[in-house]
């Protein structure tokens, strides 16, 4: 996983810095002694120091305290419960080696801690926050477990820099991140590959900002929004050889959806069931069946400054799309550069068009009645 420290630098801003309270004093736990019992005799501030072992408890942290693995110890919670259950604001958790069975990894309940640097593997959800704000979550390696970081009724978290892989384990509905009912939130420069139906899904959530995420093989989708995932913000995402979509959006709307490139999907970027008002600007599709396609009733959207390329179809909107404007975008060596079956859609912004590599002086869109009166000639770069 890269380390992207000027990313961090830029985040830490938003980063609440656990001074320790005056008095706070250092606790050293050993193999064969409980951390639970250290955290039960620590005041609030003071630092549980875990010693390289193997700990089989589940933890309760009902006080403020900073709990920190020397030479990751490994902290099995086996199936009786959460490993950790986080319930007092302000704490923070790093350098272990988190399990447990069927259960959560880490249970966060509360608000204002940091979570970083831990290996969470075979859980239900490696981390679940639960109406839970302003946490900040790095530099964490989350794998095979069935979700790697869930969000419910979350707000101005911040996700970055983790690896979240081989998160698929025994569910049908298995996510690297998942958001539901969660708003504010920040996921950025995160790793994901490989994490079953979608690596990074939203659900009801809106005003989140997505980017710079590394988004591999996934069953479906690399990003997913569905439910009325409204005004959120995906830029410079980089969504890889997922065998549906790249970035697909189910009945959302007014997202604005910025230089990112999609490459070696089934489809590039996807809007359908109702996906109207949104905006895709700057993206890089290509090698996709289809680039950039609109299906199912999405309308409205804005489609402008986008490049596909050596895709099947560069441009592709299905019989139910309509209204929609396209315009300045570079359909180069596609099968069919632009394929348009749909209503009332407008390929120019009244005096500018598109290119297309087999321009002519007005380019008739295959598929139906769609006309660029103004094809751009291209432009030296």
């Amino acid at each position: 996983m890269k380390h992207r420290g000027k990313h961090l630098a830029a985040l830490a801003i938003a980063l609440i810095i656990l001074s320790p309270l005056a008095g706070a004093v250092t606790i050293d736990v050993r193999p064969g002694e409980s951390i639970q019992a250290a955290v039960n005799g620590a005041n609030p501030g003071d630092t549980i120091s875990v010693q390289s072992g193997v700990y089989r408890e589940c933890l309760n942290i009902s006080k403020t305290v900073i709990l920190k693995g020397i030479g990751r110890p490994l902290l099995d919670g086996s199936s009786i419960g959460s490993a950790i259950v986080l319930g007092a604001d302000g704490s923070s958790v790093s350098g272990f080696d988190i399990r447990t069975t069927r259960r959560t990894g880490i249970h966060v309940l509360s608000d204002n801690n940091i979570l970083e640097n831990n290996t969470i593997s075979g859980c239900l959800d490696g981390i679940r926050l639960d109406h839970s704000r302003s946490n900040f979550i790095a530099l964490n390696d989350i794998n095979n477990n069935t979700n790697g970081i869930t969000l419910y009724a979350s707000e101005r978290n911040i996700i970055a820099n983790n690896n979240i892989r081989d998160n698929n384990i025994n569910e049908e509905s298995d996510c690297g991140i998942f958001l539901a009912y969660s708003r504010d939130n920040v996921i950025q420069d995160n790793d994901l590959m490989d994490n079953g139906d979608t690596s990074l899904s939203l659900r009801s959530s809106s005003n989140n900002t997505l980017r710079g995420n590394n988004i591999f093989y996934n069953d479906w989708y690399g990003i997913s929004l569905s439910e009325s995932s409204n005004k959120n913000l995906i830029a410079k995402n980089n969504a890889v050889g997922n065998k549906d979509a790249g970035i697909y959006l189910d009945s959302s709307r007014e997202n604005l959806i910025r230089e990112n490139t999609a490459s070696d999907n089934s489809r590039g970027i996807y809007l359908s069931y109702d996906s109207n008002d949104n905006t895709l600007q700057g993206n890089n599709v290509s090698f996709n069946a289809k680039g950039l396609q609109l299906a199912t009733h999405s309308s409205n959207n804005t489609l402008q400054n986008n490049t596909a390329k050596e895709n099947g179809y560069g441009i592709y909107l299905s019989f139910s799309t309509g209204w929609n404007l396209l315009f300045s975008n570079h359909l180069i060596d596609n099968g069919y550069n632009a394929y348009d079956m749909g209503q009332s859609n407008r390929w120019d912004n009244g005096s500018m068009g598109n290119y297309y590599s087999d321009l002519g002086r007005v380019f008739y869109v295959p598929g139906g009645l769609g006309v660029d009166r103004y094809p751009m000639a291209e432009l030296e770069r």
